[in-house]
């Protein structure tokens, strides 16, 4: 998917898309008399009002997001403060309430209850691998880091998290690096990892997914199949023992794990919404009502 350079974006996409968010919130009482009446008729336990609110708080979150980051940008010169610490700070909690309202939301949408424990605090740097299964799990483990355990997130993310215009403006105002996961573009992903990975501060957080993407029953098998087309027997043997995740790409945690001689080494691992694979399955099992557990491992460095 192509994505417009940056320029490109903050003169003319960014606007555009503030200009959509403004008209839809003012249309939004249509919207949502729409939705009513198409549940109505179609009894569709609610699932066109779901959705509408799950758009209006999008775009009503697009629209606050980017006009407080505005007010911060002026507030600094108009960006001349950039590297200023409580500029940092600012923009992270701008950050952390974007997504503890774009979580909540989606939530409430999709009917999805998180059962997630608390363990005694951990000191110093981290460096987190998660499992990567199912729609938003970086929002939600970006917000938890940040609201719950009141650390800042760098995360090495997709290139598509660039149409948000808020979340694209944040990434390149923070330690954030945005990516497209290719073969032939390694190096560029490693860079990626051991820039955001460096110089990693008492409460930063790097965020990683090793699989490199959402696991899903045919990926699982498309990845098996590639190690068996190159003759990797050993490792397409160990691609079908894991059932539930998808074989770690060793290059980047390695990157990060380097560029972090400090940092402890976090594990976090979740289940309830592997199986929201694509737009139509969301949408034919709305509402969920599911329950989604979650834990995460602490390792001292000194044992990695």
């Amino acid at each position: 998917m192509w994505i417009p350079p940056i320029g490109l974006r903050r003169v003319i996409l960014d606007p555009l898309i503030y200009l959509f968010a403004l008209v839809s919130i003012v249309v939004s009482p249509v919207l949502f008399g729409g939705a009513f009446v198409a549940d109505l008729v179609t009894r569709k336990s609610w699932k066109f009002v779901r959705s509408t609110r799950l758009f209006v708080m999008f775009m009503v979150a697009e629209v606050a997001g980017l006009t407080a980051a505005l007010g911060v940008w002026v507030a600094a010169g108009f960006g001349l403060a950039r590297r200023a610490p409580w500029y940092i700070r600012t923009n992270y909690r701008l950050l952390s309430w974007w997504l503890r309202t774009m979580s909540r939301e989606i939530q409430a949408a999709l009917g999805l209850r998180f059962d997630i424990p608390r363990h005694p605090p951990i000191e110093g740097p981290i460096i987190v691998f998660s499992r990567h299964a199912g729609p938003g799990d970086s929002v939600f483990i970006a917000s938890v880091l940040l609201h719950d355990f009141d650390r800042f997130p760098r995360v090495v993310g997709k290139k598509e998290l660039e149409f948000s215009p808020f979340f694209d403006v944040m990434g390149h105002r923070l330690p954030m690096r945005f990516i497209r996961p290719h073969p032939k573009s390694r190096e560029v992903a490693l860079d990626a990892v051991r820039d955001a990975a460096s110089d990693l501060a008492e409460r930063d957080a790097f965020v990683l997914f090793p699989e490199g993407g959402n696991f899903t029953p045919k990926r699982r098998q498309r990845v098996i199949a590639s190690f068996e087309r190159k003759g990797l027997a050993d490792d397409a043997a160990y691609a079908r023992s894991l059932v539930n995740v998808l074989p770690p790409h060793p290059a980047g945690p390695i990157a990060a794990l380097d560029q972090s001689p400090d940092a402890d080494v976090v594990f976090v691992a979740h289940t309830g919404t592997e199986d929201l694979i694509s737009p139509s399955v969301i949408w034919h099992g709305l509402p969920f009502g599911r329950r989604v557990v979650a834990n995460y491992w602490h390792v001292d460095r000194a044992l990695v």
